[in-house]
């Protein structure tokens, strides 16, 4: 069984984090999950987004000691475990309210569809101007 994630990551934690979803994600590819910061909070700040389907052991993996996948070897665990260092986990059966979106945290939503996570990260996309 999968689990649903959506993830938020402050625009300045996107190499950290994306050395995080190497290590727990089950590609080299993983190093991708955070591209472009196409978000942004009522104060400007930018974020990226990226929802998945992850097994349902992602919380217990992203939440114990690192270890270099046999995927990528050689993956910075530094940087990696200052992402989990910041990574906020919330469910739908979480206590207490909503975390609210933060430059100083990631926050993963298990178990919700992306249509009902993003009215309560409270991000907006970034205007684009068309080349046109």
């Amino acid at each position: 069984m999968s689990l649903r994630i959506t993830i938020a990551c402050p625009e300045a934690h996107i190499a950290d984090a994306n050395q995080l979803a190497l290590c727990v994600g089950n590609s080299e590819a993983d190093i991708y999950t955070f591209r472009d910061s196409r978000w942004e909070d009522g104060d400007g700040n930018r974020f990226a987004l990226a929802s998945l389907l992850a097994s349902e052991d992602f919380p217990t993996l992203a939440s114990q000691p690192l270890v270099a996948p046999a995927h990528a070897p050689d993956a910075d665990l530094v940087a990696a475990g200052r992402a989990q260092m910041k990574l906020t986990i919330w469910t739908p059966y979480s206590e207490g309210p909503f975390p609210s979106t933060s430059v100083d945290k990631l926050l993963a939503v298990i178990g919700l569809e992306p249509s009902l996570t993003l009215p309560l990260l409270n991000l907006s996309p970034v205007a684009t101007i068309d080349p046109a």
